[in-house]
């Protein structure tokens, strides 16, 4: 992969180099420590969750510890995949559907500088793409940090503070209208469970199953298509792997109706973060109950509770339902982007291919 532009490193004077020490694959312990003490970090940033999404994937573990100049430890979570053989592979950090990941810096801090210097050493890797999807914590320095020649795709999260406590976020955070809604759930008899054993794993794959033909018929996509997709992207042993490997880590909470499944959520916990990691639901029982915001204010509860004190609920399209409702919780937008080095440019293919299919999809319906 040819350097893009600026993307040399550079030396501090003659005769000495500022490059990186790196080894790959990272050392557990050494990430262990790293990860240790950034209390900030994801939960998608530690090994274990590497470790599931080569379990899952069909990926490598492609993970970069980095030594600086300086002495400090930057850990990069990477996976590799190959597409046609094993010299032609694709890195991430991370794959679409595993969340977000980039740079993790000893001490929680990332320095635009470490940004330059990871994607200068990537540069001259021969893959044919290597894409990240940061921490939006740490997007200010990714902006600056990331020279021109590297394709960026906007985006947004949104995330709650936990500051003060549950009773503070309910008080101060949560909209009046959202607080009404919990109550009206609670006089609907709306039962919330949760599990970190793997038990609730099929209730949330029953929605997630009802949740794809809904979008399908939303979007105007066969149903046969968004089916495939879907079982490539969300395999029935995806959710499996991860209750297992992470244990206590990975809540599962499920809503229910008389007796029947109405939404679910996946949250993991890391040292003082939450990240709602998947939901799904069925929307004629979470219309007339709101059965989401209960769902969703016993998670936010159980979060500040294990200490947490910021609460993820992922990215979301500015302006759109989703975004509203997760701002009736108090969640705060935070813009960051999304960046890819590639030697052939499959992003574009991709946005082209996906432009064809969706004209070809409106024509066929425009027949009928």
């Amino acid at each position: 992969m040819s350097a893009a532009p600026g993307l040399r490193p550079r030396s501090r004077r003659a005769g000495v180099t500022s490059a990186p020490v790196v080894t790959s694959p990272a050392p557990v312990d050494e990430w262990h420590e790293v990860l240790a003490s950034a209390p900030w970090a994801l939960p998608t940033q530690s090994p274990e969750w590497l470790e599931c999404i080569c379990a899952v994937g069909g990926y490598a573990d492609a993970s970069r510890l980095y030594r600086t100049a300086d002495g400090r430890r930057l850990v990069l979570p990477l996976v590799r995949r190959a597409i046609a053989g094993p010299l032609i592979t694709m890195e991430s950090s991370l794959p679409v559907g595993w969340g977000a990941a980039g740079l993790l810096g000893e001490g929680g801090t990332v320095r635009p500088e470490d940004v330059r210097m990871v994607l200068a050493d990537l540069a001259k890797r021969r893959t044919v793409s290597a894409s990240f999807r940061p921490d939006p914590s740490t997007a200010e320095s990714w902006e600056q940090g990331c020279p021109p020649g590297v394709q960026r795709e906007p985006r947004m999260a949104q995330t709650l503070s936990l500051a003060g406590g549950f009773d503070e976020v309910w008080r101060t955070r949560f909209r009046s209208d959202t607080r009404n809604r919990v109550r009206r759930a609670e006089r609907a008899n709306v039962v919330v469970e949760r599990d970190d054993t793997g038990r609730l794993v099929p209730a949330l794959q029953e929605l997630y199953a009802k949740s794809v033909d809904r979008w399908a018929q939303q979007d105007g996509v066969p149903l046969r298509l968004a089916r495939w997709r879907a079982a490539r992207l969300e395999p029935p042993r995806k959710l499996h792997t991860v209750a297992q490997v992470l244990g206590p880590r990975c809540r599962i909470y499920a809503a229910f109706v008389n007796g029947r499944p109405a939404a679910a959520i996946v949250i993991l916990l890391g040292q003082a973060v939450a990240c709602m990691w998947r939901g799904a639901m069925d929307e004629e029982l979470v219309g007339p109950t709101y059965a989401n915001y209960l769902l969703h204010r016993a998670a936010i509860e159980d979060a500040a509770e294990a200490g947490c004190v910021s609460y993820h609920l992922g990215d979301s399209a500015p302006g759109s339902s989703l975004a509203l409702f997760k701002s009736r919780f108090g969640a705060a937008e935070q813009h960051y982007a999304s960046y890819r080095l590639e030697r052939i440019p499959l992003g574009a293919l991709a946005r082209r291919a996906r432009g064809l299919t969706s004209a070809a999809l409106r024509r066929m319906r425009g027949r009928g």
